[in-house]
């Protein structure tokens, strides 16, 4: 493995499940939780053995990592420099939702003095809301007052890379009360903003809600509505749009943010990062890999010393340039002509047999390659392009802000 990569490590757990969460998370004692880091620890010595190279991104997500132990925290990152070797400059960011870092002060800034001598460099919180009403119907546990304590806390600690989560177009909501949410998070000044729509996921409290007529979706043109004027209020302040719903804050005038997230880059790029915990999913070197979601099965996996993975696939030359494509254009930038090459030669470099990559491949020109493998695809896509919704040029194909709302039809085309 030459080139770098990012690393991920999934927690579990949460306080309490939030109404719209599909992700795999739940309740659990500390005991459990021990149990987990000690687990968790053991996947990662295994990983170190497979895999080599150097990590240029730490990213812990969930779940809820903040309610960890800081201990077990501490030994957990020691375990990664242990196993990996981690660049100077990594980004490494964790998931420190408000209402979980601490309820008074000093626990709070006992916690994040504890990150920052770790090495943890960047903040992710999902606030989601600042209206301490929609908070409570979403099922958070902070309030907005958290929220505004814990990132004056991280500031005065030093972490300069704060990202913060908004989700709008909640039941109930109007777009007046999502651009006052998107205004009191911009007052915080952080470095990133992550927007989402809420959707009403199988399985959750908010769908089985729906189901019995309890709430109501927000209308597909009202949510439009309220993401462009988003798009519009953030640009206006300093924010460049990078990615279909995320915003780093620009600094000095220039066009390109050096607050953009490294390590979710590395999935809309198609290159590699290493998933390890209960669930994680990982790409390595053109194969895509899955781990148990059943914790049992997971601590039986490391007690035996093997990785629990529950199923692995080797993509093929299509499979590549086909996620290549269907991630690069959620990106500001678009995909690439020369990325989508990149991509379909990965499967030949694997020395994959079943690729199916075209003969002469490599010496064809990048646009060339790109369609003769998406010709059937090629006229639909230039309609796209002729109603505004796409731009295609010599380098290769972006959307606009207006095909971004038809994103996922454009997208695929590709698949």
């Amino acid at each position: 493995m030459d080139r770098k990569t990012g690393l991920y490590i999934h927690f579990p757990f949460c306080v309490k499940k939030c109404n719209y969460c599909a992700f795999l998370s739940f309740n659990a004692d500390e005991s459990v939780r021990r149990d987990y880091a000690n687990a968790l620890m053991h996947e990662i010595d295994l990983a170190g053995r497979r895999f080599s190279g150097q990590i240029s991104t730490v990213y812990f997500g969930g779940g809820t990592p903040s309610i960890m132990d800081v201990s077990l925290m501490s030994l957990i990152m020691k375990a990664i420099r242990r196993n990996f070797d981690v660049l100077p400059d990594a980004e490494i960011t964790i998931e420190a939702n408000p209402g979980t870092l601490g309820i008074k002060d000093r626990v709070v800034r006992a916690k994040l003095i504890a990150y920052r001598s770790m090495g943890i460099n960047r903040l992710s919180m999902g606030v989601q809301s600042m209206d301490n009403v929609r908070l409570h119907m979403l099922g958070r546990i902070h309030t907005a007052e958290n929220v505004v304590r814990d990132v004056n806390i991280a500031r005065e600690l030093g972490f300069d890379n704060i990202n913060l989560d908004l989700i709008f177009s909640v039941p109930g909501e109007s777009t007046e009360n999502a651009l006052e949410d998107a205004r009191k998070i911009i007052e915080l000044g952080p470095e990133h903003i992550s927007c989402y729509s809420l959707q009403l996921e199988e399985g959750t409290p908010f769908y089985e809600m729906a189901e019995q007529g309890m709430i109501s979706e927000v209308p597909d043109e009202e949510d439009r509505e309220t993401y462009h004027r988003i798009i519009e209020l953030l640009r206006g302040s300093g924010y460049e749009h990078y990615e279909i719903s995320n915003f780093a804050r620009l600094e000095d005038g220039s066009g390109r943010s050096p607050y953009r997230s490294q390590h979710n880059s590395l999935y809309w790029s198609l290159d590699n990062y290493i998933g390890l915990g209960l669930g994680a999913s990982g790409f390595m070197d053109g194969v895509r890999y899955r781990n148990t979601d059943d914790m049992e099965e997971y601590f039986r996996n490391l007690a035996e010393d093997q990785l629990p993975v529950m199923e692995e696939k080797i993509n093929s030359a299509f499979d590549n340039i086909s996620e290549a494509v269907f991630t690069g254009l959620r990106r500001k930038e678009g995909i690439t002509y020369e990325e989508a090459k990149a991509a379909y030669l990965l499967a030949s470099e694997q020395g994959s047999t079943a690729s199916g990559v075209i003969a002469g491949a490599e010496d064809m020109s990048a646009d060339e390659l790109f369609w003769k493998v998406f010709a059937e695809s090629r006229e639909e896509t230039e309609e796209y392009a002729a109603q505004g919704l796409l731009v295609i040029d010599e380098l290769g194909l972006r959307l606009t802000e207006k095909g971004v709302d038809i994103s996922n039809g454009i997208m695929s085309l590709f698949v």
